[in-house]
């Protein structure tokens, strides 16, 4: 049976024109909890768009997404655990 491992982009936000103070963070669950980096740079549109890219280098697939609650997105991934 396949194990898989799950992250997660929270903190996107709705409109790129409306930014909130608040930056996305990259959010990663595992066993011991859950390790969150936040992705701050100039620009949220192109820190979002470099963080999808890397995930996508390394084997994470986008399974889901929609919003936190807030007024922002958030977006789900997965990728088999090495076995």
């Amino acid at each position: 049976m396949t194990k898989w491992e799950y992250c997660a982009i929270k903190g996107i936000s709705s409109s790129m024109r409306d930014l909130h103070p608040t930056y996305p963070a990259l959010w990663y669950f595992g066993e011991q909890g859950v390790r969150i980096i936040e992705l701050k740079s100039q620009s949220e549109k192109d820190e979002v768009a470099y963080t999808l890219a890397k995930l996508g280098l390394e084997g994470w697939e986008m399974v889901g997404g929609g919003h936190d609650g807030q007024i922002s997105h958030i977006l789900y991934f997965k990728r088999p655990l090495p076995e």
